[in-house]
């Protein structure tokens, strides 16, 4: 059986979903593919949280506008996807994060977005739960928001159907068809369908199925855990990040969210056919816990924890891959999300669709197209060593990083 479309997006995670949402919406044809069911894989089991400030201008501006259409899209679908503009804190316990908390202020200053370095008083005000006593600084960053991850990745797919794009579970796709550098379909199991339009937004499966050596990223364990109720947590306290620990906490479901980015994270070199095949590991939580047991003494107990973890994808250079694929006309990726995909999924399905249309709107987002990779030799090793080091650093910066 031949299928024909305008568009084929491969993937139903928070990226893929996006993509299929904002392409539906301008008029065409477009297929959601997944070899699992729609939503099902690491997005709905991110932690959902958004961090406005970023290293750069480029991304600080995609992470605003992605903030902003996530604000809108209730309004717009009448979906929910449990947002709250709770913003956020930063902890530094050394003096080089500290100093990195205080540029990280100043550039907020420079591309107009809120930030502070505030007391312990006002701190501990903002987020009740957290001690103190350790900070070598505190940031406070108002315009940060976190949002349900199962609920924004289902809803950005069922705002896609809305939009007349055809959904389907159950497709793998088994090859991007390519004639003569131009791509002209794909086949799946259920058959073939052609399109001039491919997007490769398969999260921890994009890389080998593009079979592109400028798609150089690695799927990663990460994993996260959810405290039964407590009676001080409330929805609407700031998302805190401990930066030496690489540790996250933000309400959840009348609890606390702990996550983080461990010292040595298991690299999937082969990856499971589903995330459920992923191995979890409790001890890593609990060494996290344990992390951060000056500032939030309340994960001494994780009695009743619910675990759960994803495969989000690290790429060589801790960027993001959103463009077109070298070396086949008409496919596109949209991934490499370097545990931070999610928040700004919209605002980079955005990007990329304005590539779509136009290839001359790819110098907007230049610093993140696949082309930076192309005719690049890199070992399997050292792709590997390069992704382990960034996830495992992932809130420090360079400096920061050489200081430490």
């Amino acid at each position: 059986m031949t299928e024909r479309a305008d568009a084929v997006v491969i993937g139903s995670g928070a990226l893929g979903g996006s993509l299929a949402y904002l392409l539906s919406r301008t008029g065409r044809r477009v297929l959601l593919l997944d070899r699992h069911g729609i939503a099902s894989q690491t997005s709905p089991r991110a932690a959902g949280l958004s961090a406005v400030l970023r290293p750069d201008a480029l991304m600080t501006r995609l992470a605003r506008r992605g903030a902003a259409l996530l604000e809108n899209f209730e309004p717009e679908t009448g979906i929910a996807i449990g947002l709250h503009r709770s913003g956020s804190l930063k902890v530094a316990r050394s003096p080089a994060l500290a100093e990195q908390l205080r540029q990280e202020v100043a550039r907020g200053a420079a591309l107009g977005v809120q930030a502070a370095v505030i007391d312990a008083a006002t701190a501990r005000h903002l987020m009740p739960l957290l001690r103190t006593d350790s900070a070598a600084a505190i940031a406070h960053y108002p315009e940060d928001i976190y949002l349900d991850p199962a609920l924004f990745t289902r809803g950005v797919c069922e705002a896609a159907r809305r939009a007349g794009c055809v959904l389907r579970p159950g497709t793998r796709v088994e090859e991007i068809l390519v004639e003569s550098g131009k791509v002209s379909g794909v086949r799946c199991s259920s058959g073939t369908i052609t399109a001039p339009v491919i997007i490769d937004a398969a999260g921890a499966w994009a890389r080998a199925l593009a079979r592109s050596t400028a798609l150089p990223m690695v799927a990663v364990r990460h994993q996260l855990l959810v405290t039964p109720p407590l009676q001080a947590s409330r929805a609407d306290q700031p998302v805190t990040r401990i930066l030496d620990a690489n540790v996250y906490v933000r309400p959840c479901d009348g609890g606390l969210m702990l996550g983080g980015y461990e010292a040595t994270p298991l690299i999937l070199e082969t990856v499971p056919d589903s995330v459920d095949e992923m191995p979890l590991d409790m001890t890593v939580m609990r060494g996290l816990a344990d992390a951060v047991a000056a500032e939030f003494p309340v994960f001494a107990d994780l009695s009743g924890a619910k675990l759960r973890g994803g495969m989000p994808t690290m790429t060589l250079d801790d960027e993001h891959l959103i463009g077109p694929v070298p070396g086949a006309e008409g496919l596109f990726v949209l991934g490499g999300c370097n545990v931070g995909g999610l928040s700004t999924a919209l605002a980079f399905a955005e990007a990329l669709i304005a590539i779509i249309e136009d290839p001359d709107a790819a110098a907007a987002i230049a610093p993140l197209l696949p082309a930076r990779f192309a005719g690049q030799t890199v070992t399997e090793a050292a792709l590997i060593d390069a992704c382990r080091l960034h996830y495992a650093q992932h809130y420090w910066s360079a400096a920061a990083r050489a200081a430490m």
